[in-house]
């Protein structure tokens, strides 16, 4: 098949959903599928990807999005553009300005029709967010009957809490509205990475509920180091983003640290992020904080770790990323303080540790201190959230579907 891959973020950005998509179109094709992607150019040469990702073929568009209208302004002349565009700019549109983009529509189509011409695509995937390009990847659809369109949700569009969408206005929201509708009404398959957001939407567009697929979020086996039975795991650790929300969690957990002097309790964080909670005092606490470090080292020191400590904001109690099947990959427990939600759910699914209510802090917390959360090993299989084995089971499902069309 001739799939091509429409992808915003792709290496060498960091982000998130790029990686996730630059992972997949290896693994199709390893599995002889001809892949094009078309992603944001990085401003790096096109044969960086010869390295990597030699056998795919890369279409590289201008950004055009600013960084800027993300908020992260650098210079007085960046922050007067932010202020004029969301104050006047943004009621000249219906668009969301806070879409990267909404700039992409024809350039997205231009291009998919040139490599249409050259060679017939057979399946056509884009993923969002950015999410209109979802809505771009509908109007190809209308235009080529013959094309199997996949729509992959990384996030929630329009009963999401980012990008901008709680905000928007009664006619900006409707907007947004018909665009994720056009989306669904003309996909042949919806893919999201949850069961959870797999029901929001059949519950949302039950007309389309045959239509949904959990393509699950996938690891790479390959990057981890050996688990090593010689060496003696100790303390707990934490890799990533400390997010917004967490500071009462927080609170009360240093509250019972403090409490608790004797417990042996050692928590590492590598992060880039700076909370005021860990930026005094902390070494009385046995907590040290340490700036990021290459994903390999992160690992080696997960697998040398007695738990992985993760506490989570009430906005992110339902996402169950592809971090968790790495850490169980590596055998180590985890412990996780957050509100009831899908991440819960799955650490007791999947007996790979604790999971703590934020109320009950103070109460449960104390006795795993000392970094002994149970764990059963083995009950869980974690290989079948490799990336080899999620990509054969997602190419085995458009094939079935595409007889059946």
């Amino acid at each position: 098949m001739h799939i091509t891959i429409v992808s915003y973020t792709f290496p060498p950005s960091n982000g998130i959903g790029g990686r996730r998509w630059a992972k997949f179109s290896q693994e199709l094709s390893k599995l002889g599928h001809e892949v094009t992607v078309v992603c944001a150019n990085k401003s790096v040469p096109k044969n960086w990807y010869e390295k990597d990702y030699g056998g795919i073929d890369f279409k590289l568009l201008p950004k055009f999005y600013p960084g800027w209208l993300r908020g992260y302004t650098k210079s007085i002349l960046e922050k007067i553009c932010y202020l004029v565009t969301i104050k006047v700019i943004s009621h000249l549109t219906k668009e969301n300005i806070f879409d990267g983009g909404i700039g992409w529509r024809k350039p997205m189509l231009n291009v998919l029709e040139g490599i249409h011409k050259q060679k017939m695509i057979d399946v056509l995937i884009v993923t969002g967010a950015p999410f209109s390009l979802l809505y771009y990847g509908a109007e190809f659809k209308r235009r080529h009957k013959e094309v199997f369109y996949v729509t992959d949700f990384r996030d929630p569009w329009t009963w999401g809490s980012y990008y901008g969408i709680p905000a928007l206005s009664n006619c900006k929201r409707k907007h947004q509205e018909t665009s994720e509708n056009e989306a669904m009404l003309f996909s042949n398959l919806v893919c999201v990475p949850t069961d959870h957001m797999g029901d929001f939407l059949k519950g949302k567009y039950p007309d389309c509920k045959s239509k949904l697929y959990v393509l699950s979020h996938a690891y790479n086996p390959e990057k981890f180091p050996p688990v090593s039975t010689e060496v003696k795991r100790e303390g707990f650790i934490y890799g990533g983003t400390l997010y917004a929300g967490i500071e009462e969690y927080m609170e009360k957990l240093l509250k019972v640290v403090r409490l608790n002097p004797k417990s042996g309790f050692k928590w590492d964080i590598y992060t880039g992020a700076n909370s005021p909670l860990l930026e005094s005092d902390i070494e009385q606490t046995g907590i040290k904080k340490h700036t990021f470090i290459p994903e390999e080292q992160l690992f080696q020191k997960i697998g040398n770790s007695a738990a992985y400590l993760a506490i989570y904001p009430p906005a992110d109690k339902d996402l169950v990323s592809t971090k968790f099947f790495e850490i169980i990959h590596s055998k180590t427990p985890i412990l996780y303080i957050g509100e009831e939600g899908e991440v819960g759910k799955f650490i007791r699914k999947s007996r790979a540790g604790i999971h703590i209510l934020p109320e009950n802090i103070e109460r449960d917390l104390p006795q795993y201190l000392n970094g002994k959360v149970p764990f059963e090993e083995g009950f869980f299989d974690v290989s079948q959230y490799t990336f080899s084995s999620v990509t054969e089971k997602f190419v085995s499902e458009i094939n079935r579907r595409r007889r059946n069309n």
